[in-house]
């Protein structure tokens, strides 16, 4: 199979066609920040399809786009030499939002220190903010636990029963210590 190349083509937003299978999901929160991004830098990003104009990354920026009435607009998006395998497809899909880097966190804090990060889509929770959570002896310091719950709650049910025992209190303390430790934020 012939090695794939990308190339920049324009085409009208409303001429694409969203990947059926596309898992990818953003919550308000994102949207909003999202929302912030493209009004501020435009679309930086470059959505990518395939020969077919089905959107293979990009559908959230796109989406918003529509939404804010410029679905008629001409774009730069980036388009293969040859026409991807859907099992392609699927791949590229799912890595052009998973495979991401992760932080310096010594240089966040130190390079961007003028900057309130929150502005830029962080949250207390990211940027190890303490906050005080009753049945936590010594103030763990996790930043905004409506985060936290949020993962429990919506978003990934994996961790309801761990969200439950957190609950309860300072007998699941071990438990919880370990979620905090597979966020990161222990």
């Amino acid at each position: 199979m012939e090695k794939i190349k990308w190339i920049t083509e324009k085409r009208i937003i409303n001429d694409l066609i969203p990947f059926e299978h596309n898992p990818r999901q953003m919550s308000e929160k994102q949207a909003r920040d999202l929302k912030k991004s493209l009004e501020k830098f435009d679309l930086a990003e470059i959505p990518a399809i395939n020969t077919d104009n089905m959107i293979i990354a990009g559908h959230q920026r796109l989406k918003l786009m529509q939404l804010a009435g410029r679905g008629k607009e001409e774009i730069d998006v980036r388009i293969p030499n040859r026409e991807l395998t859907l099992k392609e497809v699927k791949e590229y899909n799912i890595r052009s939002n998973k495979n991401t880097g992760s932080w310096d966190w010594d240089m966040l804090n130190n390079a961007f220190d003028e900057i309130d990060l929150k502005d830029w889509g962080f949250e207390s929770f990211d940027l190890g903010e303490a906050s005080d959570i009753e049945g936590i002896d010594g103030g763990v310091a996790i930043g905004d636990f409506k985060q936290i719950s949020l993962i429990f709650e919506g978003e990934d049910k994996r961790y309801e029963t761990l969200y439950k025992e957190y609950k309860k209190g300072k007998d699941s303390i071990s438990k919880t210590n370990t979620l905090l430790e597979f966020l990161g934020v222990k």
